[in-house]
């Protein structure tokens, strides 16, 4: 082999080498991505992976969500005042359908339904499209008489108020998506709306969705239950009340609240005009207000016995102390004071029964602007209650550094300031309570879909604004106010009654002042006047048929206060029971039951501070003298 043989041979050798090597590389690298690849496989079939099954579900299913089951409102003895129902949505799957022109005309015929707006729908290329959520049981069964193809039906839960209008106000409502919008609706949404369930559709090798079956449907939970305090026969009391004697005053509207007097909890609260929330699109603005906490309005001559109160608490007064009431007429800096009627010299106690504004202004004036502001603000004016119902207004109480000899004189007596009805049922609570303020409460619990109680609310003392002896003096001039005085109206047979007539101008917002026709009327009182008792608020605006509050409120007041009476079963002062049944205690309070204890002769063992949240026997059984109830307490401050 000569040189040039050898060189090209060499040459050859090294040129196929370099294949050889470029092959390896491209060998090991399909080999690591093979086991890449198997391993991952092997990782989605052999060890089931959530979120591969869960992508891989979401390749071949859609998922539509279908309306949640809301969770009940209930009144006090466990009566639905706002349910979910079993509905009807309508589906089209226009790929079904055998003539659309056909099934255009008909359905539209049926469910009167825009032409245009159901050829919009089976226009669609998907396979299902929803026509109408929540249908009616009537276009159900008249869609079902067409049979035609293409149409479906799904059961979803529908929102409904069996008793219309009763409490429309304060339940509030929802949408078209089962959302709360006003009222304990839309304040506990998150408790009642529980979690929508799930409709789950194929989809084919080209991702269009398949729907064949409407049965397949997770279901994810149902919503809480809201137990209020209210008691649904007290508010068909109010109701009907309110609206009878609105309607035939030709008034504007009308709002009454009544509260448990030693608990704070609210046993009806009404507006009217009504609010029914199964049609709450028909409804006016006005009608959506829950007016007792969202109207503000001057107290007038309501507020004098807080003033009275104060003086007596600061023991600058005593029911006997006189004031010159100077015939019906005073001066104070540029203002003319008046009285309905001129009297000349009138008591601490004739102030708060005739109701003088005169002697009212004396008696802020001897107590001062900053000693007076004090006690509003102590009673809970100025502030929100903090009730659970959304809207609540705070009322106004400007600051007594912007107080001058005017405004000091007309606060006296109830203007200058607004209130909310609310507000004013509070403060008269705690004189009927002997001195404390309650936190207003309307959820007496939430309970979940098992009947395991979530929450449960318990009477809350705020605070005690006057003394046992301030607030039996101002009970018992509220009684001569009712029986002599101003609010004789408010007499109710074999009860005696503690109240204030209360009548104000409305005040002009354009031209300042007040208008000349225009006048809230309004009584407040508590009856018996001992605990158990029931504090009650009417409020009346711009009725043609008198003004007065003792005319126009007062009427109103005892009719509430003689059928709720009745019907919660409350004795007159010292009326015994025939039988001796063991009440429902929770609740109450350690002086309230050591009272029903004397009273009955039944001894009781108390334990812990507070108010009753268990007892032994339970209510309703029948006890006699020689038992011993156990009862234990707790307090919620």
């Amino acid at each position: 082999m000569d040189s040039n043989q050898f060189k090209s041979k060499l040459m050859l050798t090294r040129n196929s080498d370099k294949p050889k090597w470029k092959l390896a590389l491209v060998t090991l690298f399909i080999c690591l991505m093979f086991f890449l690849i198997a391993a991952r496989s092997a990782q989605l079939q052999l060890l089931k992976d959530d979120k591969a099954c869960l992508v891989g579900r979401g390749q071949h299913e859609f998922e539509i969500e279908l309306l949640p089951e809301r969770g009940s409102i209930k009144d006090v003895a466990g009566n639905n005042l706002a349910m979910s129902i079993t509905s009807y949505s309508i589906y089209v799957n226009p790929s079904k359908i055998e003539n659309k022109n056909e099934f255009i005309s008909k359905v539209s015929d049926s469910m009167k339904l825009g032409k245009d707006y159901v050829e919009q729908k089976v226009s669609s290329n998907k396979s299902f499209v929803w026509l109408k959520r929540l249908a009616s049981e009537k276009d159900k069964l008249a869609l079902q008489e067409l049979k035609l193809a293409g149409l479906g039906f799904i059961e979803e839960p529908k929102r409904v108020y069996p008793h219309n209008h009763l409490a429309g106000q304060l339940l509030g409502f929802t949408n078209i998506d089962s959302k709360g919008i006003e009222g304990v609706e839309y304040l506990y949404d998150s408790y009642l709306s529980g979690k929508r369930d799930k409709l789950i559709l194929k989809r084919d090798g080209l991702g269009r969705v398949i729907f064949e079956d409407p049965s397949k449907i997770e279901e994810q939970g149902l919503g809480y239950d809201i137990v209020l305090t209210i008691d649904s026969r007290i508010q068909h009391i109010v109701d009907n009340v309110l609206k009878r004697n609105v309607d035939y005053l030709e008034a504007e509207s009308g709002f009454a609240v009544v509260l448990d007097s030693e608990r704070g909890s609210v046993l009806a609260m009404s507006s009217y005009p009504f609010l029914d929330p199964n049609n709450f699109s028909e409804s006016s603005e006005l009608s959506r207000k829950n007016l007792p906490i969202w109207k503000s309005f001057e107290p007038g001559s309501t507020l004098k016995p807080i003033l009275v109160a104060g003086a007596l608490e600061d023991k600058l007064v005593n029911p006997k102390s006189k004031f010159d009431c100077e015939y019906g007429m005073r001066r104070v800096g540029n203002t003319v004071i008046n009285d309905v009627h001129p009297y000349n010299v009138l008591s601490v106690s004739d102030v708060i029964s005739l109701s003088s504004n005169i002697c009212a202004s004396k008696i802020g004036e001897k107590l001062g602007k900053n000693r007076l502001y004090d006690y509003l603000d102590k009673f809970g004016f100025g502030k929100k209650t903090g009730i659970e119902i959304p809207g609540e207004t705070s009322g106004k109480l400007a600051n007594s550094d912007s107080w001058g000899p005017v405004e000091l004189a007309t606060i006296s007596f109830g203007q200058g300031i607004s209130v909310s009805a609310l507000q004013l049922a509070t403060a008269f609570s705690s004189i009927a309570n002997k001195g404390y303020l309650m936190k207003p409460y309307i959820v007496k619990e939430i309970v979940d879909s098992k009947g395991n109680i979530i929450r449960r609310n318990l009477p809350e003392i705020k605070r005690r604004v006057i003394s046992y002896d301030t607030a039996q003096m101002i009970t018992d001039m509220l009684v001569e106010a009712v029986d002599n005085g101003t609010g004789k109206n408010a007499q109710v047979k074999l009860f005696k009654v503690a109240g204030k007539t209360g009548t104000a101008q409305v005040p002009d917002p354009k031209n300042g002042g007040y208008y000349s026709d225009k006048y809230i009327s309004s009584f407040v009182g508590f009856a018996p006047i001992n605990p158990p008792s029931i504090t009650v608020v009417v409020v009346i605006e711009n009725s043609k048929k008198g003004f007065y509050g003792g005319e126009v409120a007062a009427p109103v007041f005892r009719e509430i206060v003689e059928k709720a009476l009745y019907y919660l079963e409350i004795n007159p002062d010292g009326e015994q029971l025939d039988n001796i049944i063991m009440p429902n205690f929770e609740g109450k309070s350690r002086r309230e039951i050591l009272r029903w204890s004397e009273t009955q002769g039944i001894k009781v063992d108390l334990s812990g501070k507070g108010f009753a949240i268990d007892q032994s026997p339970k209510p309703g059984e029948i006890i006699n003298t020689k038992e011993v109830c156990s009862i234990k307490l707790q307090q919620a401050i």
